[in-house]
């Protein structure tokens, strides 16, 4: 009889907490944090712990009903696998803002003007699939940089599968798992003579000690900025391959799919924080657009990936198009289309 009256008074407490939330945060964000938490398998230790959570989310499910609002684009916004982390949580995803040296822009850029047409290196296996940089360390940095570099080498027929933890390590410029600039990484493939195998140095979401003596894999004769100008960078894309970009991560967050499209006012171009690669470029009824890869894994996104409103700069895409230079030039290379 006193187990009954306390397993009655458990269920009326959990009854009443549930009201209580109810109450307080409507009855769609519990129901929707409830899903959240059977989909993405997430458990927390109290219960003080999961009201501090059920609160993140009902915040981040309002900045994606303010997202959508303002979205141009064919984009959608909702619950994703970030969506019960803070602002500060997020934070570590990304890389530092705050003064980078940058290099200075390559020199004689020929502009190619024909007309637009799609382009897609994924397209006959050409870009290696999508990893997940985890929840610990900032090294987007370090994923966009090697992403470059093995479909450049793809691009000559020959793919690769290279490491990260090995530029996350053996960074003198970069911060590791802290952040660091995409320069910091195609710096640190040349002064380590290149890069070895992921198999050899796998990732393992955190900053160690530079492994000495490792096989190199691939080395790279240098890297280069090209010009912050969306015309410059298709046509680099369409003739030459991939480009790492640096683009501000806020819609990213709640991201479902579809083509980015805000204003300036939404998705500051100047706050730059999270790097990705350009891999593609298409267009639908809304106009062009560039297809990303990013690091958050194949959950995330449109299968790993994100696409972009091309033109007029959105999310500050322009601001740090970089690529890795390889000791063979590329002849005649052709991206693949949608009609490939």
């Amino acid at each position: 009889m006193h187990n009954n009256d306390s397993m009655t008074g458990l269920c009326s407490v959990f009854t009443f907490m549930v009201i209580f939330l109810k109450h307080i945060f409507g009855n769609f964000n519990v129901v929707t944090f409830e899903n959240f938490i059977l989909q993405y398998n997430k458990s927390y230790g109290s219960r003080e712990e999961y009201q501090r959570r059920l609160l993140i989310f009902s915040e981040n499910m309002e900045k994606a009903r303010q997202l959508q609002k303002e979205e141009l684009g064919s984009a959608r916004y909702g619950v994703t696998k970030f969506s019960d982390l803070s602002d500060e949580e997020i934070c570590r995803y990304t890389i530092n803002t705050s003064g980078p040296h940058e290099p200075g822009l390559m020199n004689n850029y020929t502009l190619d003007d024909k007309p637009f047409k799609s382009c897609d290196w994924r397209k006959k296996g050409l870009i290696s699939e999508v990893k997940d940089q985890g929840e610990i360390c900032g090294s987007c940095w370090a994923f966009a940089v090697v992403s470059n570099i093995e479909a450049q080498f793809a691009i000559l027929g020959n793919l690769k599968n290279l490491s990260v933890q090995q530029v996350i390590d053996c960074s003198s410029c970069g911060n590791g798992c802290a952040g660091g600039f995409t320069w910091d990484g195609f710096i640190t493939v040349l002064e380590q003579g290149g890069l070895a195998k992921e198999d050899s140095y796998k990732y393992n979401g955190n900053e160690n000690k530079c492994k000495k003596n490792v096989t190199v894999e691939a080395s790279i004769a240098g890297f280069e900025m090209i010009p912050r100008n969306e015309n410059v960078m298709y046509s680099h894309l369409t003739t030459k391959g991939t480009l790492t970009v640096i683009v501000n991560k806020q819609p990213l967050i709640g991201y479902l799919g579809g083509v980015i499209n805000l204003s300036h006012e939404c998705c500051d171009k100047n706050h730059n924080d999270h790097a990705v690669l350009i891999v593609g470029c298409s267009k639908d009824e809304t106009g062009p657009y560039w297809i990303l890869k990013n690091s958050w894994g194949s959950n995330w996104g449109e299968n790993g990936y994100f696409r972009m409103h091309m033109g007029e700069n959105v999310c500050g895409i322009t601001k740090y198009p970089i690529t890795a230079l390889l000791n063979r030039e590329k002849k005649g290379v052709r991206c693949p289309t949608d009609s490939s």
